[in-house]
């Protein structure tokens, strides 16, 4: 049997999904095939990190991966969180003092560069003002850091932690999903939307 397309992607893992979603949800591109010898996001390990961070002191990156967040974000409302996106954000700890300057520069280096504004909290009265994790949203939570100097102020929000800790950077706009339920929500829009699953294998491109 002969079949044409508009467009091939090879290899069903979460890039070739995730292509070919965006070519036929996202652009209309019609007669999409995605082709994979083996079923579908076999390669795409669900024993990763699966985590996701806006951390990064580099302005191109942080404006990359707020647009990726962006999307994750989209999927997640789409699809009523399929995928479990939670934005617990990453945790930087010292039991050194000196660090506390380099943990103060990162925040500020990361700010410039478009992860969001950093909250310093040095004493026990500003408790409300650190927003506590939820760890199953991602909605309405804080973008940002939060640095926390006060060691009685770390341990009571994190009791398991080294009673030597004196400084903690919360980095917010980070977080875990599943990447394979993931995957598999946008390939079955990308089928909604027109895209040929195909399972075969890819011997030449002539």
């Amino acid at each position: 049997m002969v079949h044409t397309a508009e467009v091939v992607v090879c290899g069903a893992g979460i890039s070739g999904i995730a292509t070919a979603y965006h070519l036929a949800v996202t652009h209309g591109v019609k007669n999409v095939y995605l082709i994979d010898e083996r079923p579908p996001l076999t390669l795409t390990s669900d024993k990763s990190s699966e985590a996701y961070r806006n951390w990064w002191p580099d302005e191109v990156m942080v404006r990359l991966m707020n647009r990726s967040i962006d999307w994750l974000e989209r999927w997640a409302q789409e699809s009523a969180n399929r995928f479990l996106l939670n934005r617990c954000g990453y945790v930087y700890l010292t039991a050194n003092p000196a660090s506390i300057t380099d943990f103060k520069q990162a925040a500020e280096t990361a700010q410039q560069a478009g992860a969001g504004e950093v909250r310093v909290h040095v004493d026990r009265a500003q408790d409300a003002a650190y927003p506590p994790i939820d760890l199953h949203r991602f909605e309405e939570q804080p973008t940002g850091a939060d640095l926390l100097l006060d060691r009685s102020f770390i341990l009571d929000r994190f009791p398991y932690l080294n009673q030597d800790v004196v400084a903690l950077l919360h980095a917010r706009r980070c977080g875990w999903f599943s990447g394979q339920q993931l995957g598999m929500y946008l390939l079955e829009q990308a089928r909604t939307h027109g895209v040929t699953l195909m399972q075969d294998r890819i011997d030449r491109v002539g």
